[in-house]
């Protein structure tokens, strides 16, 4: 053989198999997004089909499969509707698993499904949901409309508010053990005909005894008054026997294994305690630090918001009224938590008393109605971790209004009379609590003047609006502010957690004392002249003050200084006005008595202290050795220079013979 004639036998295996792969390839490119040749699914032919007309397909096939079925029960017709028994199919998935079917995949596999497609065929397996729990209970309705006696398992009524029993019989039933599988082979074809099924004798499962003890049991949950208490928040509902009763329910359920399920209905019971939700439903409640009398602190849980749960009730109840005294805890269902819950407060560790400090004053002045009210305002204040404590911010101007007095307070260096006065008594004392308790000095003034009654430099001065007295709580816990007071004595408290650290104070000694200036005042009272001391005076001087802490390791950290300038208290003399340093008025002369004197001397001692002398109406006498001399004066007071002087002299005359 020519090798000519052997390249062209070689050539025609290879011409058709570039053929059929040609042919694979325009077939595939055409049928891209079809179901493959020789696919059905439940009977229907799929092939060629897109993925949309499949379903439609499939579709088509569900919407027979739900049609209406017919049964017959004694000669009474039935009509199911499949869907009510859960009938239905799974049309994605089936067109899906459909779509794959000669699809193989990489170029060889899919050659060789294509090749081998053409004479094959693929069945799509239908799966049909069928519910026979459902099938069950409409068997249930169905023996009860076409038999007229039914075997009966037995029922609970209530008569005059006693429970009683009536008792189960035997009777004609629907066989259902062989009903179910039958009804539902119905239901999963489409291809259907009237179905008759059959009944049979049925001997009740549930016995008398079965009734009896149910019985009994009703009558427990029924016949007796039951309560349901509660503590948080407080609440006590009582359901009487009659209420009780009315609000009991039996059912026989017939199933596989017949029981009596009996309680309460939900609607009665809902009805029972719709005038009790206002005290059952409260808003959450945030947990609370309780100081007590020793200072010691108690932890009140927080509470979410309590709500009405019908159906816990409902256990409540049928449990509490199975007990022998009725009595049972009140549930309650939880909504909204609260803004500082329980959890919260644990977090921040033991709550104790971290700083106090008190100050003495006396009893029955007006300063200490003010202190009191402050420290009222002040009283149960709670400052958040990392939150500043403004004294005035938080109490406010001190105002008539408020049942603040007036009385004395240091204005701009003076000593002065003002509503609120005396109220930084409470300001060091708050001042102290917060210094010992080693809370962070965000701001605070001394006064400007020393008085014992105060630590030195630990002290704080305040008035409206400024100056300002701020702490911050520089700790992880909240900070509660707490006040005392006697008659005689105010006390700050600061309660929290600061991580254990302590805090004292290291004062140095006084330095750079100045003594008191001299401060005159007038006072018309003073003899001009004279001077009366109505204040000594005291020195003023300047201190230094350290805080020192010590950590719970043991650790020593010091804070400040604090430096401060007291001002020396000034020496305060009174003058009558005309001493007054730099006055211009001229003091006034003191009239002296010239009674007795004769009229040539009184004058000229009246003229020669700048006086003008006036010569009143003469006085008679007849005491011959008064004559001449002076009898009164108009007055022996303080006068001006130059004012007049009036005197009166006695005349001489002789008595009648």
């Amino acid at each position: 053989m020519s090798s000519k004639n052997r390249l062209l036998i070689a050539a025609v295996p290879a011409a058709l198999l570039l053929l059929w792969l040609l042919a694979f390839g325009v077939d595939r490119l055409v049928t891209s997004g079809e179901v493959a040749r020789g696919v059905t699914a439940a009977g229907i032919d799929l092939s060629g089909l897109g993925e949309a007309d499949a379903k439609a397909a499939v579709k088509a096939y569900e919407s027979r499969l739900l049609q209406p079925a017919e049964f017959i029960v004694k000669d009474t017709r039935f009509e199911l509707d499949p869907r009510n028994v859960g009938v239905g199919i799974d049309e994605d998935a089936i067109v899906a698993t459909a779509m794959e079917q000669g699809r193989d995949t990489g170029f060889f596999g899919s050659w060789f499904g294509w090749f081998g497609s053409f004479g094959a065929e693929y069945e799509v397996a239908v799966p049909i949901a069928v519910d026979e729990a459902q099938i069950d209970d409409v068997l249930n309705v169905w023996q009860d409309a076409a038999i007229d006696a039914p075997a009966f398992e037995g029922d609970i009524i209530i008569r005059d508010g006693r429970a009683l029993p009536e008792y189960p019989r035997p009777g004609e039933g629907i066989d259902k053990s062989a009903a179910v599988p039958a009804v539902a082979s119905v239901l999963v074809s489409t291809e259907r005909s009237p179905l008759e099924i059959g009944t049979k004798l049925i001997e009740p499962e549930l016995t008398k005894a079965d009734l009896d003890a149910a019985v009994e049991q009703a009558n427990s949950l029924i016949t007796g008054t039951v309560t349901l208490v509660a503590t948080d928040p407080e609440l006590e509902i009582v359901f009487e026997a009659a209420q009780l009763a009315a609000a009991y329910e039996a059912e026989v359920v017939t199933n596989s294994d017949p029981t009596i399920e009996q309680g309460f209905n939900r609607d009665r019971i809902a009805q029972l305690l719709a005038t009790h939700r206002a005290e059952i439903e409260e808003p959450p409640r945030d947990a609370e630090f309780v100081i007590e009398e020793d200072d010691t602190v108690t932890l009140v849980p927080g509470r979410a918001r309590t709500v009405l749960d019908v159906d816990l009730v409902i256990e409540a109840l049928e449990a509490a009224a199975l007990t022998e005294d009725g009595i049972g805890e009140f549930p309650f269902a939880y909504s909204t938590e609260p803004n500082f819950t329980t959890a919260d407060a644990e977090a921040m560790g033991p709550i104790t008393l971290e700083g106090e400090f008190t100050t003495n004053h006396p009893a029955g002045q007006a300063r200490v109605i003010n202190i009191q009210l402050m420290a009222d305002a002040v009283d149960g204040a709670i400052v958040q971790p990392g939150d500043e404590f403004s004294l005035n911010e938080h109490v406010g101007q001190r105002t008539r209004d408020k049942g603040y007095v007036a009385a004395p307070m240091i204005l701009a260096g003076e000593l002065v009379d003002d509503v609120g006065g005396g109220v930084s008594q409470f300001a060091t004392t708050f001042y102290n609590a917060s210094f010992y308790g080693c809370y962070e000095d965000v701001e605070h003034k001394p006064h400007s003047y020393y008085f014992s009654r105060y630590p030195e430099v630990n002290e704080a001065t305040i008035s409206w609006p400024t100056p300002h007295l701020i702490i911050r709580n520089n700790t992880e816990a909240l900070l509660i502010i707490k006040t005392e007071y006697t008659r005689s004595s105010i006390t700050v408290k600061f309660f929290g957690n600061n991580g254990g650290k302590t805090c004292d104070r290291d004062l140095g000694k006084r330095y750079a004392y100045t003594d008191p200036p001299e401060q005159y005042e007038p006072n018309a009272e003073v003899e001009p002249g004279t001077e009366r001391v109505v204040q000594n005076g005291w020195q003023g001087f300047s201190n230094t003050v350290r805080r020192i802490i010590t950590h719970p390791d043991g650790t020593v950290e010091e804070e400040g200084p604090w430096t401060w300038r007291y001002s020396p208290g000034p020496k305060i003399i009174e003058v009558h006005p005309c001493d007054m340093p730099e006055s211009e008025e001229e003091c006034p002369i003191l009239v002296p008595s010239v009674v007795g004197q004769t009229q040539a001397n009184a004058v000229a001692t009246l003229e020669a202290l700048g006086f003008v002398v006036a010569i009143g109406s003469p006085v008679e006498t007849g005491d011959e050795a008064l004559d001449g001399l002076v009898a009164s004066q108009s007055t022996t007071e303080w006068l001006p220079a130059g004012s007049t002087v009036t005197i009166n002299v006695y005349t001489y005359v002789p008595p009648d013979d």
